[in-house]
């Protein structure tokens, strides 16, 4: 009954402060008649009427002048509450993981820019190549190359990028034969195994495919790894766009083979399928789905 009343009182003092029902409604976030109800309430419970209602005005009557004081007092203390909440929950600890080659091109730099404009919130990297069990190890974001089902996690598209050809000038300017579709077994490559069938390559366009298994190579199980070997000149290589784009600029890599790629694919953010989750989380997945 008493937090029944509390409900009521701090309804009653936000209509007087804003001198609408629509309006308190607003102030409070509720429906309108939620507004109605909560002071047809407040009048059952007191017996007395606190407003005098015409299509016009609203009037508080002498009984409602005497409650309104300490439903003034209600509603401060409701409204300090809930600033506090929000300030709170701008701040803690996000846990959050990502393979090596996401978190360095994709993500740091977006987390540089989050954290200017919240800096009281914190990170938590797990950083793998390997998939995470994201529920065992508590993560509340979690970035994949893929919407892989995950119970309890909702899947949202980040972005889409594509794995193409990339050499150092270096390596090109050294080389006796110029890249081709025909010429591929003759070049000394970089493969990443997770890419690769059996150690064999697909590349395609709109209306070819080649299929070759090269010869002369070096392997890695790290994304990150390969694109430093073809920067050292060690040969050719399959890079995400989001990795090669920085050392194109700065002229580091070259784009071989304009038109055929070895894969097309859409990174994914994964979160907790929670009815509420911590406002900083919900402000930096909003953060993340519209950064570009």
């Amino acid at each position: 009954m008493q937090l029944q009343r509390l409900k009521a009182m701090a309804v009653f003092a936000a209509v007087v402060k804003t001198g609408s029902f629509n309006k308190a409604a607003a102030l409070l976030q509720i429906s309108r008649p939620a507004v109605s109800e909560q002071i047809r309430k407040l009048e059952d419970l007191l017996k007395v009427r606190v407003l005098q209602r015409s299509t016009r005005r609203l009037n508080v009557t002498p009984e409602g002048e005497k409650v309104l004081p300490l439903a003034q007092s209600v509603l401060e203390s409701l409204m300090m509450t809930e600033k506090v909440l929000l300030q709170d929950q701008l701040r803690g600890k996000i846990r959050l993981t990502a393979t090596y080659d996401i978190a360095h091109n994709w993500l740091l730099p977006r987390i540089t820019t989050f954290r200017q404009q919240y800096p009281h919130i914190e990170f938590d990297f797990l950083i793998s190549d390997e998939k995470v069990d994201l529920i065992k190890n508590q993560i509340d974001l979690a970035i994949r190359v893929s919407s892989m089902d995950e119970l309890g996690f909702v899947a949202r598209k980040l972005f889409e990028d594509k794995l193409e050809v990339y050499a150092s000038p270096n390596y090109l300017n050294r080389c006796a034969k110029p890249v081709t579709t025909e010429s591929l077994l003759e070049h000394k490559w970089v493969v990443i195994n997770q890419l690769t069938n059996g150690g064999e390559i697909t590349l395609y366009n709109d209306s070819q495919k080649v299929r070759f298994s090269p010869e002369d190579y070096c392997s890695t199980n790290s994304p990150i790894l390969s694109r430093d070997m073809i920067l050292a000149d060690m040969g050719l290589g399959l890079l995400i766009d989001n990795i090669a784009k920085p050392h194109i600029r700065s002229q580091q890599l070259v784009k071989v083979l304009p038109g055929w790629q070895a894969q097309h694919f859409s990174c994914y953010l994964l979160y907790p399928s929670k009815s509420y989750l911590p406002r900083r989380t919900q402000v930096l997945i909003n953060f993340l789905l519209n950064s570009q």
